[in-house]
């Protein structure tokens, strides 16, 4: 009879450090796999409006603008740690990008926020970590061609006059200032750079 408990320790033993093993490499992997592309925000002040309803006539613009493969859910994200509160966004995926918006009163105006990122594989990422020669491995397996970079560039802009289109419309009429040309670039980061 200790025999089957010995065995059943062992099996459990491995069960649960494979279990903590792979929480632990998929903690890491998901901070690795995702690389920030651009974001922007505005805050409109003096401006109350519905954050449904804002994530619905986002989602129906972004919708309207005919790229295929778009996938849009809600997602709730932790304010800080995984402790404190959450706040809601509206997630888009389309092929390697995930695009996140946030909508939500604040103080007495309304703040837009996107983040647009960049996922890679875990393979690539791998690869580049081998001694020596991985950053060059990776370069010659996971090129960056002026497709990627054109694909990002296209989909950055449907999403974002999406949103400065919400933005005009439900704003217009109502006596709130226009966001200046000046403030409806997004943030570039070179992802592509190695």
């Amino acid at each position: 009879m200790n025999e089957f408990f010995y065995y059943l320790y062992q099996y459990l033993f491995y069960i649960v450090n494979g279990l903590l093993l792979f929480l632990i490499l998929r903690f890491i992997f998901a901070r690795i796999l995702k690389t920030y592309h651009s974001n922007w925000n505005t805050l409109i002040d003096d401006f109350n409006f519905s954050t449904e309803e804002f994530y619905q006539l986002f989602k129906k613009e972004l919708l309207s603008q005919g790229v295929s493969g778009i996938n849009t859910n809600d997602v709730s994200l932790h304010e800080g740690s995984i402790f404190s509160q959450k706040r809601r966004y509206v997630r888009v995926k389309w092929k390697e990008y995930q695009y996140d918006i946030c909508a939500a009163p604040f103080g007495k105006g309304f703040f837009i926020s996107w983040w647009l990122l960049y996922k890679s594989s875990i393979f690539q990422i791998l690869i580049s970590k081998i001694p020596f020669v991985g950053e060059w491995l990776a370069r010659k397996l996971f090129p960056i061609t002026y497709y990627k970079i054109d694909t990002a560039s296209m989909f950055m802009t449907y999403a974002q006059s999406s949103v400065l289109k919400v933005i005009d419309e439900i704003t217009e009429g109502k006596g709130t200032r226009a966001i200046p040309e000046t403030e409806r670039k997004p943030i570039l980061k070179d992802i592509f750079k190695r």
